[in-house]
């Protein structure tokens, strides 16, 4: 369960922000429905392309439909959406190619579940915010925008060393150190943005419960259900803590 919800998660959740912040600035459009979708179809397609690229040859021609389908699927939508938004969209082309292009070469080399490959699928799909707040007719967000997006982004970036010190790396108290070092300095920049007046009070709970979390899990007995059921409870109250500033 963990990894299926951080999956969808890290789908939505960037999506629902950056369509909320947008929405506070301009209409909503097609072009708007057209990204979203390029990006879901998108992110299946990118976990066929990874199975084709890390299964032995012989196995590879069952990925084929699938990679074929939702390939298909993200590039029609892609073209829409440029068509719809106008070639200013290109300009994200180089920094996606800049994320996606060693997480391809991870799973080619079968190391698509290292960290490295986590944070930056996470990096891609918190992305989308950014893309979608940044409309070429858009005004330029300000700072408690870019302090929320921040926010998601190191929230989902913090997930990918949660899990792996929970499930992959459970017996190494080394992933478990770095894991409630990197939610303590997350925790540090959010309650620093609240004092800086860029997010609302309430974040300060939702920053102390990140290293608390870190910390206290890998010491207490828990299943996969647990971890997914509490990681849930956390990117819900993330959803609603910004959709709430927005």
């Amino acid at each position: 369960m963990p990894r299926q919800h951080g999956a969808w998660a890290m789908i939505l959740v960037p999506s629902i922000v950056g369509l909320a912040l947008s929405a506070r600035v301009r209409p909503l459009g097609w072009a708007d429905l057209t990204l979203c979708l390029t990006w879901f179809v998108g992110y299946f397609a990118f976990s066929a392309a990874v199975l084709v690229l890390k299964s032995a040859p012989r196995r590879r021609g069952r990925h084929y439909p699938a990679l074929a389908t939702y390939g298909i699927g993200a590039v029609a939508l892609g073209v829409a959406t440029l068509v719809l938004r106008g070639p200013a969209l290109l300009w994200w082309v180089p920094v996606y190619a800049l994320l996606l292009g060693p997480a391809f070469r991870w799973a080619a080399t079968r190391r698509e579940r290292s960290l490295s490959s986590g944070v930056v699928t996470v990096l891609a799909s918190c992305g989308l915010m950014a893309v979608l707040r940044l409309a070429p007719w858009s005004p330029p967000p300000t700072t408690s925008e870019w302090a929320l997006m921040a926010t998601v982004t190191l929230y989902f970036v913090g997930t990918v060393l949660h899990v792996k010190a929970l499930i992959r790396e459970r017996n190494d108290p080394r992933a478990a150190r770095r894991s409630v070092a990197y939610h303590a300095a997350a925790a540090a920049l959010i309650v620093t943005a609240v004092l800086l007046g860029w997010l609302s009070w309430p974040w300060i709970l939702f920053a102390v419960a990140l290293p608390a979390r870190a910390w206290q899990m890998p010491r207490a007995v828990r299943r996969p259900m647990q971890i997914g059921l509490l990681e849930v409870a956390l990117s819900v109250t993330l959803l609603a803590l910004t959709l709430w500033a927005a």
